[in-house]
Parts: structure tokens; C-alpha cells; sequence
């Protein structure tokens, strides 16, 4: 019995010592994190850009047959699920994609999505696109300005838009991509940050109204 009290300041003190120590370790693999993050994030996002283009196969540039009735303002054959029905370009952050019928993220691998319970360039209603951060897609969406201008050429015509409002949202957010049927809006948006490693939280979207249409005969 006198050796139990020693026994349980000793087994006290190595469990004291082993806290102690995990959380000394954590401090120092928190401090090693960040520092490779900040000097090397770039580096890093660059590797992950080459990997994710090696490992998937390149989409041939496909422009299915669809058409546009002047009268309705609808399409009348609409593009196919994972098929390219035009581009998107933004010139002031140097973005020039492919756009795709289908946001799924396999279509995503190859350039921006067009959700499919949305309408299309012309429609005259509510128009929503999706694309990566990545530095192959939409890296740069975040840097864009109230004012500047979006262009999507599409088989059936070429559609320019007019940014008029950005913002960050939760991405469970979606009552920040409204249904308009009075004007045509498009909605393009990414994950947010860009430049941080892991699940992202947040969206950054892009809305911009149409000011312009060429329709091709």
C-alpha cells in the first residue's frame, strides 16, 4: 500500500510528458504546413494541373447539330449530355474554355459544365455554368471586374454578357442562383478560395446580363 501513491505520481507524470509531447508535435507539423503552403502552394497546384491532364483522355472537339427557332426563343435540338456545344471567353482574365451539356464532374475534367435545369445562351431566361479552380480553368474567375464582358459562341450563335455583380456564397447556398424569365442572366461559378488544398466551402459567383446576340442563319 505506501508504494501505490509513488506508482500513481509516476504514471501521472509519463501521461503528462506524452501530452506534452503530442502537443509540441502538433505545434511544429502545423508551422511546417503553413510554411510549405505559402512558399510552395503554386508549385503544388501547378503539379496537380499536369497530373489531372495526363491522367484523363482529351475530348475530341465535337459541335452536335443544334438549332434555334427565331419565334419561340427555344432551341430545337438541344446539345447532347457530355458534348461541346461551344466556348466561353472572358479576354480580361485570359479565359478561353469549352463549354459542355452537363456539369457532372467528369465533364468538368475537360472544361465548364452547363447545368442542365438551366436554359441556354439565348433563351432569354437563366443560364448557369461550372468549372474547376484549377489553373487550366477558372484560377482567374475571381479577379474579374464589374463591367467587364463575357462571350459564349455557340453553333447557333454568339451571345455577350455584361458582369454586373460578383459575390461569395456557402455552397449550400442555392437560392443565389435565381430562375429570371423576364432577362437573360448567366451565372458562372467556382470553388472558393483558389488557392487553398482541400474541400472548399464557399462558392465565387459571377453574374453578368446579356447586352448583345448574332445568330447564326
Amino acid at each position: 500500500m505506501l508504494q501505490e501513491k509513488p506508482l500513481k505520481k509516476m504514471h501521472k507524470k509519463n501521461k503528462k510528458g506524452i501530452a506534452e509531447q503530442l502537443v509540441i508535435s502538433f505545434f511544429f507539423v502545423s508551422i511546417i504546413y503553413l510554411i510549405i503552403h505559402v512558399a510552395y502552394s503554386d508549385i503544388i497546384y501547378n503539379a496537380l494541373n499536369i497530373i489531372n491532364m495526363v491522367t484523363i483522355e482529351q475530348k475530341d472537339i465535337t459541335y452536335p447539330s443544334v438549332t434555334f427557332d427565331d419565334v419561340t426563343k427555344r432551341l430545337i435540338d438541344y446539345p447532347l449530355w457530355n458534348t461541346e456545344f461551344g466556348t466561353i471567353s472572358i479576354s480580361s482574365v485570359n479565359i478561353n474554355l469549352p463549354v459542355y451539356q452537363g456539369d457532372s464532374l467528369d465533364i468538368l475534367k475537360y472544361g465548364i459544365g452547363h447545368f442542365s435545369g438551366s436554359l441556354f445562351p439565348g433563351e432569354g431566361g437563366s443560364i448557369i455554368f461550372a468549372g474547376h479552380n484549377t489553373k487550366s480553368f477558372l484560377y482567374h474567375l475571381p479577379e474579374v471586374k464589374i463591367g467587364d464582358q463575357i462571350i459564349v459562341t455557340t453553333t447557333y450563335g454568339k451571345f455577350t454578357y455584361k458582369i454586373y455583380e460578383t459575390k461569395v456564397i456557402d455552397a449550400t447556398d442555392n437560392d443565389a442562383f435565381p430562375f429570371y424569365k423576364d432577362r437573360e442572366v448567366l451565372m458562372i461559378y467556382t470553388c472558393f478560395p483558389v488557392n487553398t488544398i482541400g474541400h472548399k466551402t464557399h462558392r465565387f459567383v459571377v453574374y453578368a446580363e446579356k447586352i448583345g446576340e448574332v445568330y447564326e442563319k
